[in-house]
């Protein structure tokens, strides 16, 4: 090897030094940056024919662990879902209380189920009268807040989803940025910069979205959501959102555009406008939980509050009383007198329990005067019954209808023409059926939901709670084309300023009645504890097919304690998937992080070989020197 060879080496020696030197020091300096990852520089042998001359610099390369990268990503997708979805319910859960406490809505109605136990004790008592009525009002006034509590949350949801998709939109816009320099020929060292830049952004964008990320020999990345969404290429789609300023209990997601009253997320492509919820694009990740709390959780948990309302309407002030009676045949002879009382108000029902040829039904006639509304079974809890609609204001003609389906059924179960009859006898409504019969035919029950609309009605029910909005004020479960009156009956419900004005009504009947008479006070203990009422399915209570069956209080207990079920379970598993994600992450970082210690060796070795470097060159000029003077 020649002077000039050795040289050469230690001067591309200390340039490969400097250069993995200034490297080092860059590490150094981004040891507290999450989102750098650990360079190294190759070293590789310059050669100059077939002999080495010395070191040159291979390529600058990041340390990490690219199948943990993977994984983390695809956790950080489900610990946003997670987290997301447990602060909400969380909220929730403040909101209604702990089972039993001073303010939970079981308390406030177990405080007004006991006020109608002092006012049976004492019903001629003013004050019991007005205990009846303060604690009434407290329970409005709780439902009602609640409700503004629930739809001020879906109202937050919807802010955070159009929050959401303004940043993901800016994330997605600086990705794309960022794959077009990848797509250019650069420095390694600008190269591995730029690839630290997309894994940050990829790994921010998978909080709000569920992404599957394929990565091009160039490192530019693509993105897929859910169905197979591009949500980056070559292209980027501009994600809108057209959210709400108000948020109530109608309004609500549906795909038709026509029918969908809540923001949603649209990407314009080339063939068209596609609505990405409806699509089914997001699956996890910030965007699905909110869309998740804001579509699902707490409209189940407005119709808890709502079945709640309804069902303190109608225990107090829906009912009918029947009666066995027999008349002379031939034809159908025995059968139920059910009271009308008013008469059926547009939501009221009539149910029936019939047996014929030994098939046995339940059927409830529904006054449903908006004939644009289609007829279903699950216009009531009670999973066992057919329901058919009846119309108008005149008895004999719900008669009428009535006997039509009921003639209909019969004949479907091969009983004879004649089995059964349905006609108004005086204030009643009289079913009778034939049991002499081929196959035998029996009326087993028969009931009525008469809404009471004055607060001296003649019988033990009075509308006691109200629906504000209302035409009158009663609530009485009615259907129409813009809606079902249950929804969002927690938001409206409050006491009859009547019954507030006149208290005496707790107890009289009518005029007639005495201030002691214990009648309608004893309805009222009855009716909050019967358990026989159902309850539409919500927010995990009971199935269409095995609704809940209980009293009031007791689905308001279940309530409670479900949604304190729900926000401990939903802490549980956000709970849980941070654990992964923190522990995918130190696993990530104890390849990728940058760490002092190994830095500072490694910057020792560095000065050491530039110093043997710079020796080797000092002795190669004192030899040359000592040539010179030969």
């Amino acid at each position: 090897m020649t002077l000039t060879s050795a040289l050469a080496n230690s001067l591309s020696g200390l340039r490969f030094n400097a250069q993995a030197t200034a490297l080092t020091s860059a590490n150094i300096a981004n040891a507290g940056n999450a989102s750098y990852t650990r360079k190294l520089i190759d070293p590789v042998d310059a050669l100059a024919g077939d002999q080495i001359a010395g070191v040159k610099v291979g390529s600058i390369r990041r340390e990490y662990d690219a199948f943990v990268q993977r994984q983390l990503v695809g956790e950080k997708s489900n610990a946003g879902y997670a987290s997301t979805r447990s602060q909400f319910l969380d909220r929730l859960d403040q909101m209604m209380g702990a089972p039993g406490s001073a303010r939970a809505l079981d308390t406030v109605l177990n405080t007004f189920s006991s006020s109608f136990q002092t006012l049976l004790t004492s019903p001629e008592s003013d004050t019991a009268r007005a205990g009846v009525i303060n604690s009434a009002t407290v329970v409005a006034q709780s439902l009602r807040s609640l409700s503004t509590s629930v739809q001020d949350m879906r109202l937050d949801a919807e802010k955070g989803l159009a929050d959401a998709t303004t940043r993901l939109n800016t994330l997605l816009t600086d990705l794309s940025k960022v794959n077009g320099r990848l797509e250019v020929s650069f420095t390694d060292e600008s190269r591995v910069g730029l690839l630290d830049q997309r894994d940050a952004l990829v790994s921010e964008i998978a909080e709000y979205t569920n992404v599957r990320t394929v990565y091009q020999d160039s490192g530019a990345v693509q993105l897929y959501g859910g169905a197979g969404f591009v949500l980056l290429s070559t292209t980027k789609p501009t994600l809108s959102f057209d959210g709400r300023d108000l948020i109530g209990p109608s309004n609500v997601y549906d795909a038709d555009p026509n029918k969908r009253t809540v923001g949603t997320i649209t990407a314009d492509t080339p063939s068209g406008k596609m609505d990405l919820i409806a699509a089914g694009v997001f699956t996890s990740g910030k965007i699905a939980a909110l869309i998740d709390l804001r579509d699902k959780a707490m409209p189940a948990a407005q119709s808890q509050l709502d079945q709640i309302a309804a069902s303190l309407a109608q225990a107090l002030g829906n009912g009918s009383t029947s009666t066995p009676t027999t008349v002379a045949g031939p034809g159908p002879t025995k059968g139920y007198d059910t009271a009308l009382g008013p008469g059926l108000s547009d939501g009221d029902t009539v149910t029936l329990e019939l047996t014929a040829n030994g098939v046995t039904k339940k059927l409830t006639f529904k006054r449903v005067d908006d004939t644009t509304v289609p007829m279903s079974d699950t216009m009531t809890a009670d999973p066992n019954d057919q329901v058919f609609r009846l119309t108008g204001t005149s008895a004999a003609g719900h008669a009428t209808q009535m006997q039509t389906a009921i003639d209909a059924w019969a004949a479907s179960v091969g009983a004879p023409a004649g089995s059964f009859s349905v006609a108004v006898s005086g204030s009643n409504l009289r079913v009778l059926a034939d049991p002499t019969v081929t196959g035998g035919a029996t009326v087993n029950a028969a009931a009525a939901n008469v809404t009471a609309r004055t607060l001296t009605d003649g019988g033990t029910t009075l509308p006691f709670f109200v629906d504000a909005t209302a035409v009158g004020g009663l609530y009485s479960d009615r259907y129409t084309g813009s809606g079902s009156q249950f929804v969002g009956l927690a938001a409206r419900i409050d006491v009859n300023a009547a019954l507030k004005a006149d208290p005496s009504a707790l107890v009289k009947l009518n005029a007639t009645t005495l201030e002691s008479d214990e009648t309608r006070p004893s309805f009222f203990v009855k009716a909050l504890a019967d358990t026989g009422r159902y309850f539409k399915p919500a927010g995990g209570l009971g199935t269409d097919g095995n609704p809940f069956q209980g009293s009031v209080l007791s689905y308001a207990r279940s309530v409670i304690v479900n949604q304190t079920n729900d926000a401990a379970s939903a802490k549980q598993v956000a709970d849980g998937q941070e654990a992964v994600v923190t522990q995918l992450q130190a696993r990530f970082d104890s390849v990728a992080a940058v760490n002092i210690d190994e830095e500072m060796t490694l910057l020792i070795q560095l000065q050491t070989a530039y110093g043997a470097n710079a020796r080797v060159m000092s002795a190669v000029r004192e030899m040359l020197d000592m040539l010179q003077k030969m």
